[in-house]
């Protein structure tokens, strides 16, 4: 049965929203790289169908027909959608796309500071791009621990082919990450395979079991330190995971780990090493919206530097196709 439109509605988003930046952020995303098709001027995504456990959607996200910000969301399915699950999956997808974010007190902060203010061009209209679920995001995190990008990157990757739902449309296949209580529920085991080793498999198992148990809308509505202690109570999630976790998947802004090297060296490149401040100056400055901060930032630096090798390689062909007109001549 070949899918075949669902459900139609365009979603608003808080102002100022831009799809073409969001759709940008996601290509410059590796983490997430090959999990969703990235077209000129749209998204699909695959994800698990709401009302049929087994199957799966194709969520197709467009700009709107007029000059509203937000989004077209198409949904594609082989088996019937029914309307609690078409919201079920508006809800999941204006997550994703942190559509009802409201950016505008942290912009007007960032651009009041000049070297900030700098790369806001590089990022105008972004809204942070999310994990597309709890169990994808709390995987990923779980296994960049004492390990490499990649290596969560890739193993995350396996667990969706091996595990998830699939769905063809349109000449191309489409997958959904499993859910929680599926991955829980293979324990360190059943997990051994896509961990690695024996260690990582039972901390990934005792993870995804731990973060299985408790309230999505507790950690997603409840005061951000209540949230973090819930996460930080679950046996194998540390401070990095548990605020990754919070601003990378559940769109929680109010910290990050500025302390960690890698935000460290983010923060020397925006103000040079030299006028780089402290951690606790920067929480003061931007506090709720420092995670979201460091997102733009960090997203921003990557914009400039995909454009600086772009015009590196434009100057290097220029100057082979000046230097063949010359041996012709």
């Amino acid at each position: 049965m070949n899918p075949e439109l669902a459900h139609t509605v365009l979603l608003p988003a808080v102002p100022p929203f831009s799809l073409a930046a969001s759709l940008g952020a996601m290509s410059g995303f590796r983490p997430s790289a090959g999990d969703q098709a990235v077209l000129v001027d749209r998204v699909r995504k695959g994800l698990a169908h709401p009302d049929h456990p087994r199957a799966a959607v194709v969520v197709e996200v467009s700009e709107p027909p007029d000059a509203r910000p937000g989004v077209r969301l198409d949904v594609y399915a082989d088996r019937p959608l029914s309307p609690a699950g078409a919201g079920h999956l508006e809800r999941r997808v204006a997550a994703w796309l942190s559509l009802g974010d409201d950016l505008r007190p942290l912009l007007a902060l960032m651009a009041d500071d000049p070297p900030v203010a700098e790369l806001l061009p590089l990022v105008a209209g972004l809204h942070q791009v999310r994990f597309s679920s709890l169990a994808e995001g709390a995987t990923y995190f779980t296994l960049t621990q004492r390990s490499t990008q990649w290596f969560a990157t890739a193993r995350k990757a396996r667990m969706a082919s091996e595990l998830g739902r699939r769905i063809a449309f349109e000449g191309e296949t489409y997958v959904a990450f499993p859910g929680l209580d599926e991955l829980a529920a293979l324990g360190a085991d059943g997990l051994f395979t896509f961990a690695g080793n024996a260690q990582r498999a039972l901390r990934l198992a005792e993870v995804l079991s731990g973060v299985a148990a408790l309230d999505e809308q507790t950690l997603r509505t409840a005061p951000y330190d209540e949230a973090r202690s819930m996460l930080l109570g679950v046996r194998g999630i540390g401070t990095f995971t548990a605020d990754a976790i919070l601003l990378r998947v559940l769109g929680r802004p109010d910290d990050a780990p500025l302390e960690m090297n890698q935000f460290t060296t983010m923060t020397a490149e925006v103000y040079g090493p030299a006028g780089a401040p402290a951690p606790a100056l920067l929480r003061e400055r931007y506090e709720p919206y420092v995670g979201w901060w460091a997102y733009l930032c960090r997203t921003a630096l990557g914009v400039r530097r995909r454009q600086a090798m772009a015009e590196k390689a434009a100057e290097k062909a220029a100057e082979r196709a000046a230097e063949a007109t010359g041996r012709a001549a």
